[in-house]
């Protein structure tokens, strides 16, 4: 199969749980610098240009495939596949965002819930733990979670981590 057919652009806003199970990372495309990685894959520089732009609607980004990653390219935001297990022992589907893991994304029956260790985000972090509890049926605490991907840092081990919504380092 060649590249371009392995390449896929998608509006951020529209990227699934779906997308996650066809592909295991995705970069928000946010500089233009970022063209010469995709032409070094073997992709045709006016096909992607038209594929980027028909998927940025508006002031909103798009995000793409990555074709290369371990070690992941400079990026300003990398989003990359993870399994979450609950604090009560509960396995889910979701990503995180950069090797850091600064937000994480659950996936519950076909919605997606975003949390951010963003310290200004805490109030509407807890309103969407709060309905996460309420949607899987549970009065117990889900946090902190702890996530696994199955790529390894630029450092060489395994992204892996504990995440707590609100804070900068757990």
């Amino acid at each position: 199969m060649s590249n371009i057919a392995k390449f896929r652009v998608l509006p951020q806003s529209q990227l699934s749980e779906q997308d996650f199970d066809d592909y295991p990372v995705w970069s928000e495309h946010y500089d233009w610098e970022e063209i010469a990685d995709l032409e070094r894959w073997g992709l045709d520089r006016e096909k992607v240009l038209h594929l980027l732009e028909k998927n940025s609607p508006g002031n909103e980004h798009c995000v793409y495939t990555l074709l290369e990653y371990n070690p992941f390219p400079d990026r300003m935001r990398i989003f990359i596949r993870a399994t979450i297990t609950t604090n009560n022992g509960l396995e889910l589907k979701g990503f995180i965002m950069n090797e850091d893991a600064f937000c994480l994304t659950l996936f519950y029956r076909e919605e997606e819930f975003i949390f951010s260790r963003n310290p200004l985000f805490e109030l509407e972090n807890q309103r969407t733990a709060e309905q996460l509890q309420s949607v899987i049926g549970t009065s117990t605490s889900l946090f902190p979670v702890r996530y696994k991907t199955e790529f390894k840092s630029a450092q060489g081990s395994l992204i892996a981590g504990e995440f707590m919504y609100g804070l900068k380092k757990v």
